[in-house]
């Protein structure tokens, strides 16, 4: 048993705990969380450079090929880092109730999951196991609306799935690998029309949680009915792991079924980018805004991904995890102004500024993290993104670009209006302990956005491979 092994069910069986024993209460979540994200901060340090760690590879049914395969890559462990630490940070500062912290410790399981399968079927498992806790959340904990939102998450998610779960047979079968481990898969890619047919099947359930246009229309009504904590918005947001498994599975075990699909893949990630950035444009309430802000900027890592360069992948998968830290700290941060102001609308409270500067200078870092504000978290990965994307599409990348403009518009009206317009209601500043999680998000978000080398040389190898896929490692 590996220490990936450990922190992958830690948050299960502490989640499972909780909920049938919600007596143990908020303090047993944060030692849980915290527990995870402490090895999984010494797991990145002690991280070889290169390669493969933490591997532990076990026959689950040894005939068809299907085995308990888990270990990572340096993608892998920096989004696996990102995810245990906004995990961490979401149960520590949210007022969420104690069963629901439960949900979002199991929920960690399948998310990281994700990240470390090395077999695609169990891949395939963490993929599909994840969709319960976040149902459990919305169904349970959601707002009136919740019911609609709910079917319509689990719609667009499950019939997605389907056609990946046929993508998922056909890339071995069609191909001739041994087994669905990553290595045999790659050694026996597809070529010619079963590329583009595998291509497609793991592009409608990845496209649903990227998420690109039109295929997005599941996640701002999924926000908005979500408890106003922000707990679960957070969940949701690290659940947007389509950019990793297009870079790890879909690309790779199909690279000329991509390569036939580029321009139009460029064309939807351009689109979806400048679209969201429109639609948060007139949003009326923090979560479709900051719903909408999401998917534009995954637009923009989709774009970065879609160029096959390796700046484009760098780019798209360091946007990617900055995006868990600071796309989520903003969720946890309007489930704050919601405990002080019974509201998210955009609007009927304003001025908070002048009677909690600390809130309102927290809520300014973080909104300019997410406009992509130079020495923070969100610039490196849309200028390497964008990048890469030049060179694949200049015009398109102008497209994407302009979503950036448009992001420093409607983010930063929405907080002035909030915050520094004329006072029409006092409300307390923050406490100790979200002081505690201000300091230590605003500390990774400058971390992230001042010394982006700690990430992005580990990436680079793994992003020049992966360019090489389709002609260059450039």
């Amino acid at each position: 048993m590996s220490l990936a092994d450990i922190a992958l069910f830690l948050p299960l069986l502490a989640g499972v705990s909780l909920v049938l024993w919600p007596g143990l209460g908020r303090p047993f979540a944060w030692v849980a969380s915290g527990g995870v994200f402490v090895l999984s901060l010494v797991m990145f340090f002690l991280h070889p450079k290169e390669g493969i760690a933490y591997l532990t590879q076990t026959p689950l049914l040894g005939p068809a090929g299907i085995y308990y395969a888990v270990g990572l890559d340096n993608a892998a462990m920096f989004l696996w880092l990102a995810v245990s630490f906004t995990v961490f940070l979401s149960v520590w500062v949210a007022k969420a109730p104690t069963r629901m912290l439960g949900y979002a410790l199991m929920m960690e399981t399948g998310l990281l999951g994700i990240f470390a399968a090395l077999d695609l079927v169990l891949f395939y498992v963490f993929f599909e196991f994840t969709l319960i806790p976040a149902l459990l959340m919305l169904g349970l904990y959601g707002g009136r609306e919740r019911m609609r939102a709910l079917y319509t998450f689990a719609l667009f998610t499950l019939v997605g799935s389907l056609p990946m779960l046929a993508a998922i047979l056909a890339a071995r079968f069609l191909g001739g690998a041994e087994s669905f481990l990553i290595g045999d898969l790659y050694n026996h890619p597809l070529k010619g029309v079963a590329a583009s047919w595998v291509f497609l099947g793991f592009f409608f359930a990845l496209a649903v949680k990227t998420p690109l246009f039109p295929l997005h229309a599941w996640l701002p009504s999924f926000h908005q009915e979500n408890h106003p904590s922000g707990l679960a918005d957070a969940m949701g947001t690290l659940y947007k792991v389509g950019i990793f498994a297009f870079f790890r599975w879909a690309m790779p075990l199909a690279p000329e079924g991509f390569q036939g699909l580029q321009p139009l893949l460029l064309t939807l990630a351009a689109f979806t980018a400048i679209y969201a950035a429109w639609a948060a444009w007139g949003a009326k309430d923090w979560k479709n805004l900051l719903a909408y802000g999401g998917i534009s900027h995954m637009g923009l890592a989709a774009i970065g991904l879609f160029s096959g360069t390796s700046e484009g992948a760098v780019g798209a998968l360091f946007l990617l995890g900055a995006s868990f830290v600071y796309t989520g700290g903003m969720f946890l941060f309007t489930g704050l102004l919601y405990e002080r102001t019974g509201t998210l609308e955009i609007g009927p409270v304003r001025g908070l500024a002048k009677s909690a500067p600390a809130l309102a200078a927290l809520g300014m870092i973080l909104v300019m993290s997410m406009i992509g504000l130079p020495g923070l978290a969100g610039f490196p990965g849309e200028f390497m993104a964008l990048l890469g994307a030049y060179k694949a599409s200049p015009w398109l990348t102008f497209v994407a670009f302009l979503s950036v403009i448009a992001a420093a518009a409607y983010a930063l009206t929405a907080y002035q209006k909030v915050f520094h317009e004329s006072e029409n209601r006092a409300v307390p500043d923050m406490t100790l302990q979200e002081w505690s999680f201000a300091v230590v998000i605003v500390a990774a978000i400058a971390l992230l956005g001042l010394y982006p080398k700690l990430f992005t040389q580990l990436l680079q190898p793994l992003a020049k491979a992966f360019a090489a896929l389709f002609g260059g490692a450039a």
